[in-house]
């Protein structure tokens, strides 16, 4: 299971949204985005306050250095008890393509 760096701090959907406007969206119109606690992009990509700067985002190994996680098939499963394969993740951001 992915894990992010300790010590960084959530910096909160919104912040995330300043520049991943597409994804927000798209996250924001969610069953994620419905619950109650919403279930946000730091939950699935690890605190935002280490990887949050446009020169590490911008890097891939800089980003996951800095604390990004990318979630894989074992962690989505931790809540999606069934489909969670290849296209399931692709799906995930689909948006991003």
């Amino acid at each position: 299971m992915p894990v992010s760096k300790p010590g960084l701090k959530r910096i909160g959907a919104d912040v995330c949204g300043e520049c991943h406007d597409v994804q927000f969206e798209s996250w924001a119109k969610d069953k994620h985005a419905a619950r109650k606690p919403p279930l946000d992009c730091e939950d699935c990509h690890g605190p935002g306050s280490g990887y949050k700067s446009k020169s590490v985002m911008k890097d891939p190994d800089k980003a996951r250095a800095a604390g990004l996680v990318i979630p894989d098939k074992a962690f989505c499963s931790q809540c999606h008890k069934t489909g969670v394969n290849d296209a399931f993740l692709k799906k995930a951001h689909a948006h991003e393509e």
